[in-house]
């Protein structure tokens, strides 16, 4: 693996990103929105278990943010998680990224390898992206990369 694709640079460059919806435009393929937020400027205090905790930010977004669409003409395989119980990485996993994550070894890709009868030869070689999103991780194999397309602001 030697780069993140240069399409995958705007989102992964967002400080948080929140998954907004996800559908199948037309027969095998997939279409994610994603919208990139930010810290509020105003610090607030919140009470846990009785015990204040000072210096909080609420991370939010609104109608100007970022807003982009990741676009799959076709996938084999997509996987939509929880974050609050996602692991990190095995070792043996490598991956480029932190929002938009591409791996060329995964314990996902393994996964759809074994699963399926996907190969190299058909429908050809095989991609893992992840999509890192606040409270959701997106994980789709395919062929190739997704179209990513600014929505807002243009």
């Amino acid at each position: 693996m030697v780069a993140l694709p240069e399409s995958f640079a705007e989102i992964d460059s967002c400080e948080y990103l929140f998954f907004r919806d996800i559908g199948e435009p037309r027969y095998s393929s997939l279409r994610l929105l994603v919208e990139a937020g930010s810290a509020s400027p105003e610090a607030s205090t919140v009470i846990i278990a009785g015990t204040p905790i000072t210096g909080c930010h609420n991370v939010e977004s609104h109608d100007q943010s970022p807003l982009f669409e990741v676009l799959w003409e076709i996938y084999v395989a997509y996987s939509v998680r929880n974050e609050s119980y996602v692991g990190p990485d095995t070792p043996e996993e490598v991956s480029l990224g932190r929002r938009m994550r591409l791996y060329s070894k995964s314990s996902f890709l393994e996964f759809v390898s074994h699963s399926t009868f996907a190969s190299p030869e058909y429908p050809g070689p095989l991609q893992h992206v992840g999509v890192n999103c606040e409270d959701h991780i997106i994980d789709v194999i395919s062929t190739a990369l997704p179209r990513i397309r600014r929505i807002r602001p243009t």
